[in-house]
């Protein structure tokens, strides 16, 4: 129920947006500073959700979408809708479960989800609270987001305690050479600093003098961690034709097209836009997923349009999560796979496989020819 404006429950929510309201109510300035935040003059962050608005969709009529169908597949699990969870640090200090409490949500509503190095839990936890909720064994554990560190004996350490964990897929994020300039972060990243990475769980033991931005990251350690994982590799911060290119060289399994939410670099160029030369490049071999500025249904059937094979939120659901924990990210997944499904039915394609280029057009002018 509502009271004096105030929402009471999640499923009293209607939108996404109105999560983030929510969650600045309850939250300590310095966590929504660190959340909502992004480099620089925050342009690259607006842009990441202004361009959505840049294309249209093509809506087809009189085709069957009494059945409509938003599961997906990838690496041999399948999941509920392409709708992921990307990896977001420090989820303690948005409500007091963490991680544990996304987990759940992500495993309750059979999407994926990416957990991040710097966790408020250890990946441990997080695989056992997504393990429990799970119940089956298609879909048994999250994901492991890499941050590598100049530490490469840390760095491997990390990867061996996500293997113990049961994740499937390690994630390696590379647009972390230094970290960006993000004024509006600087007590919350500063206290981090000052508490030592040694407080952070998956860093137990470990030596962490290194800190996180890594810039001696190159393809060199691409090529070391396929030789000590088993787990499939995707690469997260790809945003030109060429590096997609080169990832094919250096055999990694999937793509992530990501700018960090605009919290990195101040390059005025939205991942929307990167997603299609990052698609071409590609060819269609290896899977390619996409983060940044997801709001709506709508943004992820625009994704999906331009060879996106699922599309990551992070913001939206730790608005959720500080909102209402648990329930807060379950009803923002599932207000955005609704959305998606019901722009499926008023465009006609019944799966996501009918979602095709052809679906969207660039408003306001007309495209290039090919």
């Amino acid at each position: 129920m509502k009271q004096q404006g105030v929402f009471r429950n999640p499923e009293d929510v209607s939108n996404v947006r109105s999560f983030e309201g929510l969650a600045a109510a309850v939250l300590d300035p310095e966590a929504l500073a660190f959340i909502n935040g992004g480099a620089d003059d925050e342009r690259t962050l607006a842009a990441n959700v202004s361009a959505f608005e840049r294309w249209g969709i093509r809506c087809r009529r009189l085709v069957d979408v009494s059945e409509l169908d938003t599961r997906t597949e990838l690496f041999g699990r399948n999941y509920m809708s392409p709708v992921f969870l990307a990896p977001v640090g420090f989820q303690t200090a948005y409500h007091p479960e963490g991680e544990r409490a996304a987990a759940r949500a992500a495993a309750a509503t059979g999407s994926g989800m990416i957990a991040s190095t710097v966790a408020g839990v250890s990946i441990g936890e997080i695989a056992a609270a997504f393990a429990e909720t799970a119940g089956t064994a298609s879909l048994s554990a999250p994901w492991f987001q890499l941050y590598t560190t100049p530490n490469r004996d840390t760095a491997f350490a990390l990867v061996e305690r996500a293997e113990a964990a049961g994740c499937p897929v390690l994630v390696l994020t590379t647009d972390v050479p230094v970290v960006g300039n993000r004024e509006g972060q600087v007590e919350f990243v500063s206290r981090k600093i000052r508490e030592g990475l040694g407080g952070v769980p998956n860093f137990g033991g470990l030596d962490t003098g290194a800190g996180l931005a890594d810039p001696t990251l190159t393809w060199g350690v691409v090529a070391g961690l396929r030789e000590r994982t088993s787990m499939k590799l995707v690469i997260k911060g790809i945003v030109t034709a060429e590096d997609a290119a080169l990832c094919l060289e250096h055999g990694v399994d999937g793509i992530i097209v990501s700018n960090h939410g605009g919290r990195q670099e101040e390059s005025d160029r939205a991942t929307l836009e990167c997603l299609p030369e990052v698609v071409e490049a590609v060819g269609g071999g290896t899977p390619v997923l996409f983060d940044g500025g997801v709001r709506r249904g709508t943004d992820v059937f625009k994704a999906l349009a331009l060879g996106a094979g699922a599309v990551c939120i992070g913001r939206p659901y730790v608005w959720g999560l500080a909102a209402f924990g648990r329930a807060g990210v379950e009803r923002v997944v599932g207000i955005l796979r609704r959305e998606l499904a019901t722009i499926m039915a008023l465009a006609g394609t019944p799966d996501l496989g009918a979602i095709t280029r052809d679906h969207i057009r660039r408003t306001g002018f007309a495209e290039p020819a090919p």
